[in-house]
């Protein structure tokens, strides 16, 4: 045994059962905890250590297995040493076959690096120490009857049921054994379901697992049917075990009764963020007439039904990329690998907070308020002075400038945000700053800081548009409009509805996070920011100080999404206030909880419209009002790209679209991929399909029939994709599918955009040429955020001045060479920064011309080295202005084919097949665009599909605010399918080296997931009895709960065929 002292807490190593309860001998039982993989703590929101941890990771007596009647597992058996070991004896002994059905569902389970750690006891104890917990294990292991063996403080041991095991009490107890009975493989049925908000790590929106011991006639001797997620007392359908017995569960009497008491016996918690009690009850019987359908003899199941009883199947991912490139113009139009690709691959790349720690450094973190609306009276700090590492509570009274992170009249900024709130205006809106001598003990301490508040309104929060409409204080009539210069009078169908479209987290890899530590009378700072000029302006109002007294410098950020443009400077502001007050090194890095709770997200939308068309669905007139949530402020306001994208490829004519914004109690939302514009194309092209509904026509038709003449390549792109992806045939494939399945969807689609890309602001650019070598060095104002700007800016540069791609290197943005520039993003950046690139390799190329003309065909380096002994300046700077000739704005065009399996008994469904047509122009590097085209429609399918932002509606706290609770899409939800073209023979007039961007566009096309995931929900309710002419709403994000309430399926329906 191995013991460490760490002060108020203890470390205790051990290798034997009996040193276990040594230790608890030694150190008492009133606060210890056993430990093995220690993954328990990533499902708690707020975990704390108790005083004494014992390691029994390396107690072999616990990591066994054996037969003697029954299987018996040892406690910390690992999640992936049981399934090897049911694989092997699924197969191996029929007695315990049913094992095999175990290993789909414990592979479902968090992930293989969770599963390699965790163990079946920790598993086990987390279910009972946290009833809501739905444990796939404990559903398992309780629906074959499995006991637990618990050796108590007096060294007996005792057998119990799992049911008894969760009430009973371990402390000082040790889980030593599961025993997994025999069941005979004839007599017995067994399946297990597990639905998820994604195909992988993730907890169950429910779980469920079902057993019967028949006999020969198929008569129900026993039966076990358990489901998880729905209350945390709630283990067994004890009423419908009971009146299955006996019975034949194969016939639809039965099966129909069954359900009506099981119906009633399932009365699911309502516990958010989980889904509503409704969606899960329904899930839960969807699954019991899965289980049915899956286990009924074929004989008595309708062919139509058959498929009901399977789920999703997954085969391996599978796509291609197309594009072509021109050597003659290499390293331009080059796929060459992305410069930072290994060093990020491999972990070499630094980031902000990969700057070396600093002498006397110190750690600071935000003390967020719990309440959404008062004003701070007091942060109680006497008691945190007093412990051990804190050195200082600062607030809002501490800030010597501006108490602001936001320039009003900078950008699309019109108000100040207080960079530590003395006016709260929601639910974790940062009030003060805990700083540590580390980060874990700053972050620890900021959550048992406690504030008092005054004038606090003793209101519900608002948090919806809906709910902040009604109050014309909340409400601004947005700069965005169109004013229709038409209106048609062929008027036969008038359409209305109302698309509603949630936020969407920007979850980039990189939380908020800068150093800033004083120099020389100076705070070099290293931000992870989209928006150099906004940092240095934020810390210098905060501090009183002049900007030449900031520099602000950034190597590289990861991810941004338009999320750090703004929002990072009050965290900037926060670090560079403690590194001034304290004259020292801070170090300010925000935990995914914080970030997430105060980075606001992408704008939510509501969509009301009218829409007046003729019987081919010719547009007649349209009048639409775009209401846009903007937080707790109104910065950032995206209602002028809104508009001026909402006619997407259409003839805007007859289109009067105004906008909108309200305030909600939520935090100030901002820039996301493709702003406003997403939410625009997403709104109209959701018009365009309600009237194809409506009409009954060809969605595709109604499109092409409403398209602009000009500015137009998407009909040719069409026909194109259409060749390319089959459509033809896989529609009529579909067709026939759907006739063929009653509990399967399939549905295909086609969908069209266009980006209109505009030029803003200014970007500059430093290039320095070596007369040694000639090599080169660049930094620019465009901050590499993984889009590729880098690589692409020395391509440019390696073409303009003719020299190999191995002479170019790009370093950090830094503020002294970028001064005054604007933000990164909007997809410009890199068009700007290339541009500002050539424009100063021309003016080096003009300087070095009388040199290369009386020298001749000589090398590059002889040329840069006469040029050095010349004294010619080898240097240059360039500012790309957007008002410069040649920087027009275009269109970009995309097309895409989307396929999409709806499983009807669960509302989850699959990507089939994806085909992505995309206009690039003349790419200056296609391999890095595929990879934008690609990524862009992944992040796309999860903003409409299954990320959701839930928050409480009594207080506005953020629920959905950790990696369990906030569902990004992983591997096994990207389509299975995935073919990605750039458009061939293609150059844009306009813009910067015949290019076309590509950075945010691809997440507009995502949008008709939702599209084809309709039409299969429409389809099933024309079988379920539904009105098939009527349209429903279903709001934006389509995930489960979204799908089985837009299904509308009843029990009624789930019959068999006698």
């Amino acid at each position: 045994m191995i013991s460490m002292d760490f002060g108020n807490y203890h470390f205790y190593k051990v290798f034997e059962i009996d040193d276990i309860f040594k230790v608890f001998k030694e150190r008492g039982i009133h606060s210890y905890m056993l430990v093995d993989g220690n993954t328990g703590k990533g499902i708690l929101e707020n975990f704390e250590y108790p005083e004494t941890l014992i390691d029994i990771s390396e107690v072999q007596s616990l990591k066994y297995y054996k037969f003697d009647q029954n299987l018996i597992l040892g406690a910390n058996m690992c999640l992936e040493a049981c399934i090897a070991l049911f694989k092997k004896t699924s197969k191996e002994n029929c007695d315990f076959s049913y094992l095999g059905q175990f290993v789909p569902h414990f592979e479902v389970i968090a992930h293989i690096p969770v599963r390699n750690i965790a163990s079946l006891a920790g598993n086990l104890m987390y279910k009972r120490a946290y009833p809501h917990y739905q444990s796939d294990v404990f559903l398992l292991f309780e629906c074959v009857g499995a006991v637990v063996n618990v050796r108590t403080n007096d060294g007996s041991i005792v057998s119990l049921s799992l049911p008894q095991f969760l009430n009973f009490d371990m402390q000082g107890c040790l889980l030593m054994n599961i025993e997994l009975p025999p069941l005979s493989e004839g007599s017995h049925i067994f399946n297990s379901y597990k639905i998820m908000p994604r195909s992988q790590n993730a907890l169950a929106i429910v779980n469920a697992a079902f057993l019967l011991r028949v006999d020969s006639k198929n008569k129900i001797q026993d039966s076990s049917i358990v489901f998880g997620n729905i209350a945390p007392d709630f283990v067994h359908a004890k009423e419908t075990e009971v009146y299955l017995k006996n019975k034949n569960l194969f016939s639809t009497a039965t099966l129909q009764e069954a359900l009506r008491i099981l119906s009633s016996e399932l009365e699911p918690e309502e516990n958010p963020p989980e889904p509503s009690p409704a969606a899960r009850k329904k899930l839960a019987l969807g699954l019991f007439y899965k289980f049915v359908l899956n286990a009924a003899p074929t004989s008595v199941v309708p062919p139509t039904y058959r498929s009901g009883g399977e789920l999703l199947t997954r085969p391996v991912s599978q796509g291609k990329q197309d594009y072509q490139t021109d050597p003659s113009l290499y390293p331009l139009n080059e796929p060459v690998q992305k410069l930072e690709a290994l060093i990020q691959s491999s972990g070499e790349a630094l980031y902000a907070n990969d700057i070396p720690p600093q002498p006397n450094e110190v750690f600071g973190a935000f003390v967020l308020s719990t309440t959404h609306c008062g004003e701070v009276d007091k942060v109680h700090t006497d008691e945190i002075l007093e412990i051990e590492g804190v050195i200082a509570v600062i607030t809002a009274n501490d800030i010597p400038g501006k108490n602001s992170f936001i320039l009003p009249g900078l950008q699309l900024e019109v108000e100040d945000e207080e960079v530590l709130a003395t006016k709260v205006k929601y639910y974790g809106e940062p009030v003060a700053v805990v700083v540590a001598n580390s980060e874990e003990l700053a972050h620890s301490v900021a959550k048992k800081v406690r504030v008092t508040y005054k004038n606090v309104k003793n209101t519900k929060p608002v948090i919806t548009i809906d709910e902040a409409k009604k109050d014309s204080s909340r409400y601004a009539n947005g700069e965005g409009r169109v004013t229709p210069t038409s209106r048609g009078d062929n008027v036969t169908n008038i359409i209305k509805g109302r698309y509603e479209i949630a936020g969407q987290y920007h979850y980039y890899m990189e939380p908020m996070s800068c150093v800033a530590k004083p120099v020389d009378q100076v705070l070099e700072v290293y931000d992870s920011t989209q928006w150099m000029d906004l940092t240095q302006n934020a810390i210098a109002r905060c501090l009183g100080i002049q900007e030449n007294k900031v520099l602000v410098k950034v190597s590289r950020i990861g991810g941004g999404f338009g999320g750090k443009i703004s929002r990072n400077g009050r965290v900037a502001a926060a670090c560079g206030l403690v590194a001034y007050n304290l004259n020292r090194p801070c170090r300010f890095i925000l935990p995914m909880q914080t970030n997430i709770t105060i980075a606001g997200g992408r704008i939510p939308t509501l969509c009301e419209y009218e829409v007046g068309v003729d019987d081919n669905g010719k547009i007649q007139y349209l009048e639409t009002t775009l209401v846009q949530d903007s937080g707790c402020s109104n910065n950032d306001n995206v209602t002028t790209y809104t508009s001026s994208s909402f006619a997407n490829c259409y003839d805007p004519s007859t289109f009067s679209v105004k906008t909108a914004t309200v305030l909600t109690d939520l935090a100030s939302n901002t820039f996301a991929r493709a702003p406003g514009t997403c939410e625009a194309i997403a709104s109209v092209e959701h018009i365009m399909s309600h009237i194809a509904f409506t009409l009954q026509k060809d969605p595709l038709e109604v499109r092409k029939i409403n398209m602009r003449a000009d500015d137009n390549d998407l009909p040719d792109m069409i026909d194109t994709l259409k060749q390319s992806s089959n459509y033809e045939e896989r529609l009529a494939e579909v067709k026939r599918f759907n006739e063929s399945n009653r509990w399967m969807k399939k549905a295909i689609n086609i969908n069209v955009m266009s980006f209109p890309v505009i030029y803003y602001g200014n970007f500059s650019v430093y290039i320095s040429i070596y007369r040694g070598d000639g090599t080169v060095t660049i930094s620019t104002g465009g901050v590499e955020m993984g889009q590729g700007a880098n690589t692409k800016v020395a391509q440019v540069c390696a073409r303009q001045l003719g020299i190999p791609l191995k002479y170019v290197h790009v370093i950090s943005c830094h503020s002294f060479v970028a001064s005054n520039n604007v933000f990164s993003g909007s997809s410009i950046t890199t068009e700007s920064v290339c541009y500002s690139t050539i424009k100063a390799c021309d003016i080096l190329m003009e300087r070095l011309a009388p040199i290369r003309a009386r020298m001749g065909n000589v090398s590059w380096p002889s040329i840069t080295m006469a040029a050095g002994d010349e004294l010619i300046d080898l240097t240059c700077s360039y500012m790309m202005k957007d008002s410069e000739r040649g920087l027009e704005g275009y269109s970009a065009f995309a097309v895409s084919c989307i396929e999409t399996q709806l499983d009807v008994l669960t509302g989850k469904f699959q990507l089939v097949r994806v085909d992505i047509l995309e206009d690039c122009g003349l790419s200056v590097n296609p391999a890095v665009d595929i990879g934008q085209v690609e990524g862009a429609f992944v992040q796309g399918v999860g903003y409409f599909t299954c990320e959701k932002l839930v928050y409480d509606k009594n207080n506005g706290k953020l629920l959905t605010n950790r990696s369990l609770t906030y569902h990004v899409p992983l591997c096994l939800d990207i389509p299975v399918t995935y073919n990605v073209s750039l458009r061939h023979n293609s150059r844009n007039s306009k813009g910067v080296l015949g290019a076309k961007t590509c950075g945010e566009m691809g997440i507009c096309t995502a949008h008709g997931v939702t599209l084809a995931l309709r039409d299969c929900i429409m389809a099933s309710r024309k079988e379920s009895g539904h009105d098939p002419t009527k349209w429903i709403n279903i709001a934006i994000p389509y995930d489960t709960e979204s799908i089985l309430e837009a299904l509308d399926t009843n029990i009624e329906e789930f019959v068999l065929a006698n």
